[in-house]
């Protein structure tokens, strides 16, 4: 069969020369440390770097620069330049190469004759789903040579191929598997069937049946249970019962058919066997396990429901950079040539069907999207050094079956990677109490070596939560490259919190569970992250009387044990106006912290607004309504009980629902600045 490029491929050689153009105001600042640190870094004059990646989120932003030699890219060689919300450097890395030699950049054949002469090689007779090829410095194979880096992924040919092909004689150095398997056994037979073209997007909602996250936690069974074995995929009363019926906000439906597509996610075929897209007539995709859709809408509902807790929930841009894909992630739920394994690469994840079904397990979905998740934070830097994004997928996968709350702590299951997948006859599957520290317990392979990470970071989830571990782990991902082992990982974990101002009691937390695994953690130098300016208003007696910004302050060191002053002192009574408000930390050296503080002036209660006036439920989980007679004008203000506007709401309506959902446990002040109303209410 003829080698098919799809033109959606195209569309990513032009993303590729259009992401090329990175653009940040601390560009300058971070070339500017690069300088300040060539000597150490040993970097040569004649190399230059170009800004390759930007990310922007909530513990900063970060640089990575590209390492060039005329003009063209050393192959996996940057600098990381890391800026905190507050403008400051906190964390820097490097993969730079001085000792690439300065050869001839001139190549003798084009990328066209390299992927040519790639898909000879691999001898590819299926449809492409992936290809790209660069021209780049290479020095993985013994010394500096110029080759064309061509990958692959084919219909027909299992896995992600790379290929290098010496850009000057033509030869082919290598080829390599470089997919990012769950388990480290590969195996299946291979085959070959064309894809489906892509459908365009017009989403609605849907519903569908799925394991949340498996059939054994749903009923909190063991494996072998009556009804409870793989059975060769049998719908038993048992496993039908274990479905749960989930609503998919986003389904695409185009002249009256619906697919498994969305925003984040979209069903494609990527690999063999070729079992359809599951399109239908209905937006109920409710089958059973012995239906092949069945796996194909659990492994869509986990995926697009992670990508938008990312997302939409933490508030964490993530998405796949590779620009066939559109910023969604590929996903076939019958691919891998059905071996008893999955994989990713590339935007794409492709789940096997040997023993259990990989695509019935969350754990296994979440697992491969955890490589992606490293892949995209880290634009293309992912690292597999000492496992961490083995251990880094099984976190993520934990980090969410272990929300649910469906094994107590006491129980193995608890702690199980792939608890319907693996621990079973087919597989051992892997756990997030792995006995092993860092480093006298590294092995030397991947899977094995990544449940010291999976481990550790599953304690810290123990200690701080869900979101808040998930918030360091994604983030800190950000600040790491293609080298980073597990030790420097958990640096910039921590980092990432303490950029984003974690209470010091949570960054003690973290130390002492990275301590205890091993790991050599730098004592932290006092630090206090600068203070924002804060808005309240004044009490009936139009006077404000001043808190204590203590916990705003957050001083963290080692022990959480600096002194902290305010000034004016807690307890100051304050007029309407404005007023600076200095902090300062003492333990050992001294940060001082100034920030202002505006005092608005009391609203007088409106009588009739008052006595007509309702605000219930209260207390309140999600959302409060308001009943009034209000101006058209109208507006409300949330104040928490330091007196700080937490949320600002146009009032349209004399009934208005106000979402409270994303407010933190507590009581708060509701001002309608209009009608001047105050109200008190619960957030449970």
């Amino acid at each position: 069969m003829r080698t098919k490029l799809h033109l959606a491929i195209v569309a990513f050689f032009a993303f590729l020369t259009a992401s090329n153009a990175q653009v940040s105001e601390k560009e300058a600042e971070a070339r500017l440390w690069i300088k300040a640190n060539e000597k150490e870094l040993q970097i040569n004059p004649e190399d230059s770097f170009s800004l390759r990646f930007v990310r922007k989120t909530q513990a900063g932003e970060t640089l990575r620069f590209q390492q060039l030699k005329n003009g063209v890219p050393v192959f996996d060689s940057e600098i990381l330049v890391h800026f905190s919300p507050y403008g400051e450097i906190t964390s820097t890395a490097s993969t730079y190469k001085p000792t690439i030699a300065n050869i001839n950049t001139t190549p003798s054949i084009s990328k066209e004759n390299a992927i040519a002469i790639s898909n000879q090689a691999l001898e590819v007779t299926g449809d492409i789903t992936f290809q790209e090829s660069k021209l780049v410095f290479y020095d993985k194979l013994g010394g500096t040579k110029l080759v064309y880096r061509v990958v692959t992924d084919s219909f027909s040919k299992t896995g992600s191929w790379e290929t290098i092909v010496d850009a000057l004689t033509g030869e082919v150095l290598s080829t390599k598997d470089i997919a990012y398997y769950y388990n480290k056994h590969k195996h299946g037979k291979e085959e070959s069937n064309p894809p489906v073209a892509m459908a365009p997007f017009a989403l609605v909602s849907g519903t569908g049946m799925v394991f949340n996250p498996d059939p054994l936690s749903q009923a909190g069974v063991a494996y072998g249970a009556a009804g409870y074995t793989d059975g060769n995929d049998a719908a038993t009363t048992q496993m039908n019962n274990a479905r749960t019926s989930v609503i998919l906000p986003e389904i695409d439906l185009t002249a009256g058919v619906y697919k498994l597509k969305s925003s984040y996610a979209e069903i494609k075929e990527l690999g063999s066997p070729a079992k359809g897209l599951f399109t239908q007539a209905t937006s109920a995709f409710n089958f059973t396990r012995s239906e092949d859709g069945f796996e194909a809408v659990t492994a869509f509902y986990h995926i697009d429901k992670s990508m938008r807790y990312i997302n939409e929930t933490l508030g964490i841009p993530c998405v796949p950079y590779q620009g066939a894909n559109g910023g969604l992630v590929f996903f076939d739920a019958h691919g891998a040539n059905s071996a008893d394994n999955s994989f990713y690469s590339n935007g794409q994840l492709q789940f096997g069907e040997g023993g259990v079904d990989d695509a019935e397990d969350a754990d296994v979905i979440l697992h491969e999207l955890g490589h992606g998740l490293h892949d995209w934070i880290t634009g293309g830097g992912l690292s597999q050094v000492n496992g961490l994004s083995e251990g880094s997928g099984d976190y993520w996968a934990v980090s969410y079956s272990r929300s649910l709350n469906q094994w107590t702590s006491d129980t193995p299951q608890y702690n199980w990677v792939f608890g319907w997948d693996g621990h079973n006859p087919f597989w051992n599957g892997r756990t997030t109490d792995y006995g092993a520290s860092y480093s006298g317990g590294l092995v030397g392979q991947i899977h094995t070596d990544g449940q010291i990470w999976g481990t550790v970071l599953m304690k810290i989830w123990d200690g701080i939560g869900r979101e808040k571990t998930d918030k360091a782990f994604l983030n800190g991902l950000d600040l790491t490259t293609s080298n980073t082992n597990q030790q420097n990982a958990a640096i910039a974990v921590r980092t990432a919190a303490m950029d984003m101002n974690y209470p010091c009691a949570d960054v003690a937390l973290m130390t002492e569970k990275f301590s205890e695994a091993g790991y050599t953690m730098p004592a932290i130098s006092l630090r206090m992250n600068p203070i924002p300016n804060q808005t309240v208003q004044a009490g009936v007696s139009n006077t404000y009387t001043l808190p204590s910004y203590a916990e705003l302050a957050n001083p963290i060191t080692d022990n959480c044990d600096a002194g902290l002053t305010q000034s004016p002192v807690v307890g100051t009574v304050l007029a309407p106006g404005t007023y600076s408000i200095t902090m300062v930390a003492t333990s050992g050296s001294t940060v001082s912290r100034t920030f202002t503080l505006t005092v608005l002036p009391f609203l007088d209660i409106n009588e009739n607004v008052r006595n007509n006036f309702i605000m219930y439920p209260n207390p309140a989980s999600n959302q409060i309504t308001v009943k009034g007679e209000f101006d058209a004008n109208e507006s409300v203000t949330i104040y928490n009980v330091l007196g700080q506007a937490v949320m600002n709401k146009a009032i349209t309506s004399n009934e208005e629902n106000i979402d409270v959902s994303n407010l933190a446990s507590g009581v708060y002040n509701v001002t309608f600045n209009t009608a001047k109303v105050t109200r008190k209410f619960i957030k449970e």
